[in-house]
């Protein structure tokens, strides 16, 4: 009867406890910026500069994040994917300084058009409307959100 009882117990607050991690998982919230970091002769550099808040009450785990930017859903460039697992301490933040390798210029002028491609390499003022995906895994768990910026040169 003893072992039935601790069975049962260590069910409960093994559920209570994975249900909470599950929760904790949802309520994080982030952010990001991304900049162009250089022209040079082989296309674009950007930086992205992405900030994860965790409002929760306990410390969670993540992946590294992986930041895609995306014009009219087709890659302009992505971060590099680094292997290592990152803990945010209760009610915290951190804020992570990525570099996006971009695609080079003939790939752009395909992305962007000729027109758009030719003022970033002249440095004219543009405003272009991108989206920046942020992929990682919290507390085991998918974590994946895409925001619309708008990049200036």
């Amino acid at each position: 009867m003893f072992k039935w009882i601790m069975g049962g117990l260590a069910t409960f607050f093994s559920i209570r406890y994975l249900s909470r991690l599950q929760k904790a998982s949802t309520n994080i919230t982030s952010r990001i910026r991304v900049d162009i970091h250089k022209v040079n002769l082989t296309g674009i550099e950007l930086k992205a500069k992405v900030q994860l808040q965790n409002p929760n009450p306990i410390t969670l785990r993540l992946q590294h994040p992986f930041v895609k930017v995306l014009h009219n859903n087709k890659v302009l460039g992505s971060s590099t994917i680094e292997n290592k697992v990152i803990e945010i301490p209760e009610n915290s933040q951190r804020d992570f300084d990525l570099h996006i390798q971009s695609a080079g210029w003939l790939t752009l002028i395909q992305i962007l058009g000729a027109r758009i491609a030719n003022d970033i390499r002249s440095g004219n003022p543009i405003q272009l409307k991108l989206q920046a995906q942020i992929t990682t895994q919290v507390n085991g768990l998918p974590y994946e959100k895409t925001d619309t910026i708008i990049l200036q040169l």
